[in-house]
């Protein structure tokens, strides 16, 4: 898959992980819940979620589904939002 304009990883994967954070919230959903299906613990998925950095696939997507959102959305959303931002 070929993009026409450069893409900040860096910037594309904290505005990732601040959507799921946010939809985590909204949705109420546990740290534990996301922990189980996962496979780390609690407190390192709160702190990676409170970073809105990066964090590991396996728990982002275990946050994604926990909370009920649409990962292809997420990622789709927060791409076009950089990309109309770099067309500025």
């Amino acid at each position: 898959m070929e993009t026409k304009e450069e893409i900040d990883c860096e910037a594309l994967a904290a505005d990732v992980v601040n959507k799921t954070r946010t939809n985590v919230l909204l949705t109420k959903t546990t740290m534990t819940s996301i922990a189980d299906r996962s496979g780390f613990n609690r407190l390192t998925i709160s702190k990676l979620l409170d970073k809105k950095k990066d964090m590991p696939l396996r728990m982002w997507l275990a946050a994604v589904y926990e909370s009920g959102a649409d990962p292809c959305e997420i990622l789709s959303k927060a791409i076009r939002e950089l990309s109309a931002l770099a067309d500025v």
